[in-house]
């Protein structure tokens, strides 16, 4: 008999609920490498599966004072996701210029859950 990891941790797996809001959706992750003394940008693109929309005003309340203004987004991410995203990270979807500001791992409820905010910073 086969025993699932959030059988023996008794956390939900909604994997299954999220399959229905889930879609194919691209991120392009922006990097530097420097060859010689000399920085160059790189595009990598990747296909997720998974939703992109914004936080909700009162999960915008939680966020520093500083940081209510910005223009804050909310990834969900399938659990086997090509490249995993790390805080940080610069991210382009739809043409949007985005920043990794936070990681949370629900990998036992069958998702990875990011957020995001207008990379300004351009």
């Amino acid at each position: 008999m086969t025993v699932k990891v959030n059988q023996i941790s008794g956390m939900p797996d909604v994997s299954g609920t999220l399959e229905g809001w889930k879609h194919d959706i691209t991120l392009v992750k922006l990097s530097r490498t420097i060859t010689d003394g000399v920085s160059t940008p790189t595009e990598t693109e990747h296909e997720y599966s998974g939703t992109v929309q914004p936080l909700s005003p009162q999960q915008i309340k939680l966020k520093d004072e500083g940081q209510r203004s910005w223009s804050w987004w909310q990834i969900h991410i399938d659990i086997n996701a090509p490249v995993e995203l790390i805080p940080d990270d610069r991210i382009v979807y739809n043409g949007l210029k985005l920043k990794v500001m936070a990681k949370r791992n629900y990998t036992l409820n069958g998702y990875i859950e990011y957020h995001a905010i207008e990379d300004y910073a351009r």
